[in-house]
């Protein structure tokens, strides 16, 4: 027999611990407070920086699927509760405009009590990833205001033909930056300024992660028809869309399977309101 489930209301009321030390709950606990009525906190002496940092200190060995939840599940160590949610980033190339620069925010909801997962992700291109050789201070002047400094933190590291990289961060203030610049050009050191990825130094990638969030609780409120629990969602794409000149079936997306984890019911469900495709897309009327 099938479990039966409340929907999201199982969420109601349960505190909800938020996996960072990078002050993300100030995106994330207002969208699920107000739309899943859990109480948010954090945990004191969580090192997320274990699992990886942008600076290359701590390689990240996963990928950010199994990150985020190796995230998720070292809080939930650290409290007796048993419900959490945490997030990873990733900065590169688009996967297919590969000359641009994009961030990819995937977040986690793990619910140990009812043995339930939910993602959310969000892809975007508007980031200020960017990194820069520094060979002067008008280097360091252009690099400060194409990414945003100081509202957006930089990142400055040195590789001397005889030492170790080194990394300065928190940088308060231009003064204190080009200081800092002065110094390392005067030592004969090759300088490379990069933005500062963590969510809270980047309001930039703040609200990605509050888009990603967004994702989640819209997953979450997908509700399986067979169990009625969260998390009904997306599992793989339907292609076939039909040229509306032609009628043949071009390589679009014409609808999607969805899945409950929980249960493995699925069924296909159609884009809404694209019932064509244009004859531009269509691989016999425009080879």
């Amino acid at each position: 027999m099938v479990k039966k489930f409340n929907g999201y209301k199982i969420f109601k009321g349960r505190t909800l611990i938020i996996a960072t030390m990078h002050h993300k709950e100030k995106v994330i606990a207002p969208i699920l407070e107000k739309e899943l009525g859990v109480y948010c906190k954090t945990v004191p002496n969580l090192n997320t920086d274990t699992f990886g940092t942008f600076t290359g200190e701590v390689e990240r060995k996963e990928n950010a699927m199994v990150t985020v939840k190796a995230k998720a599940l070292a809080a939930l160590e650290r409290t007796t509760e048993t419900l959490v949610i945490a997030s990873e980033g990733s900065f590169g190339a688009h996967p297919s405009c590969f000359f641009m620069s994009a961030d990819e925010e995937m977040v986690i909801l793990l619910d140990k009590k009812n043995n339930i997962e939910i993602r959310g992700r969000h892809l975007t291109t508007e980031t200020n990833f960017n990194h820069q050789e520094i060979k002067n201070i008008n280097d360091m002047k252009e690099f400060e205001s194409r990414i945003g400094f100081p509202d957006h933190g930089i990142i400055l590291k040195t590789k001397g033909r005889t030492v170790e990289e080194r990394i300065f961060k928190n940088f308060p203030s231009s003064v204190s930056l080009r200081s800092k610049v002065n110094e390392l050009l005067q030592g004969n050191k090759t300088i490379t300024a990069e933005t500062d990825m963590r969510a809270m130094n980047n309001p930039t990638r703040m609200k990605a992660i509050e888009k990603a969030v967004i994702d989640l609780v819209s997953n979450v409120k997908s509700i399986c028809p067979k169990c009625n629990a969260p998390g009904f969602s997306v599992s793989a794409v339907v292609r076939g869309l039909r040229c509306s000149l032609c009628n043949l079936p071009t390589k679009s997306v014409k609808g999607y399977i969805y899945m409950c984890e929980i249960c493995d019911f699925s069924c296909e469900r159609e884009k809404e309101n694209i019932t064509q495709e244009d004859p531009t897309y269509c691989d016999f009327c425009n080879p």
